[in-house]
């Protein structure tokens, strides 16, 4: 081969170089999975609890969240998962099987025969109290405003026996801050306390820096003997607050 046709290869090569690298570093490059966004937080679980007492005064708790169980029963917490039952809602971990119908449940050792050994049983669902409320407002006649540091103390009090300190049944404290009255209340009680043979009242008072104000200066009776659940209390002046 003649010079004049090595000098042409050669420049034909180095051509095809130079492209080679320019398109190289044209190319973008890969990118870095150690820094590329991703969210792999899962949300927290909400669960709903369900507090049972079973044979033996024994407690137990089951807290379920969609298909998902978690018992707990003495020192031991089960989670399971739902399966197929054809009554009743039945959570296994593949060990211990929950199985809940209505409001009562057992909790049993999961055999395949289904005849595993009980670990508790006869538990029923324990039901919150049922609540009333007694409402109302407090306020009084006087054209005066209070400082925003009064508080309002409202009872629901158990007056049935005369001569005897009347029994608190439900009790609010309520701090003014910016508003003025009438400022409304509401005194929630458990209503297996009330006895409709017992007489009921609602008392009230406002006090600033722990000083009365204002009191109530008449019974206000509520619930039994046919009475409202609902009363706007007017409150009285104390002597001694006039003019602070």
């Amino acid at each position: 081969m003649n010079t004049r046709a090595t000098r042409h290869l050669v420049a034909i090569a180095s051509l095809a170089g130079s492209l080679g690298a320019m398109t190289l570093a044209q190319e973008p490059a890969a990118p870095d999975t150690q820094l590329a966004p991703h969210n792999n937080v899962r949300k927290a679980i909400r669960w709903k609890q369900f507090n049972y007492t079973c044979e033996g005064g024994a407690k137990l708790t089951v807290y379920l969240s969609d298909q998902l169980a978690k018992i707990r029963y003495g020192d031991n917490v089960y989670l399971m998962k739902q399966t197929m039952s054809a009554d009743g809602n039945r959570y296994s971990d593949g060990k211990v099987v929950w199985w809940g119908k209505g409001n009562g449940g057992f909790l049993q050792e999961d055999t395949p025969d289904g005849n595993g050994k009980m670990i508790v049983q006869g538990c029923q669902l324990e039901k919150p109290p049922a609540t009333e409320s007694v409402t109302g407002t407090v306020s009084y006649r006087q054209r005066m405003a209070l400082p925003t540091n009064a508080v309002i103390h409202v009872q629901l009090l158990d007056v049935s026996i005369a001569d005897v300190p009347a029994k608190v049944v439900a009790e609010e404290s309520i701090n003014l801050g910016q508003r003025q009255v009438p400022v409304p209340f509401e005194l929630t009680f458990d209503a297996a306390k009330i006895d409709s043979k017992h007489n009921y009242s609602v008392s009230a008072k406002i006090t600033v820096d722990n000083k009365p104000w204002f009191i109530t200066d008449q019974s206000y009776p509520v619930l039994t003997n046919d009475k409202r659940s609902h009363v706007d209390l007017i409150l009285k002046q104390v002597p001694a607050a006039k003019g602070s």
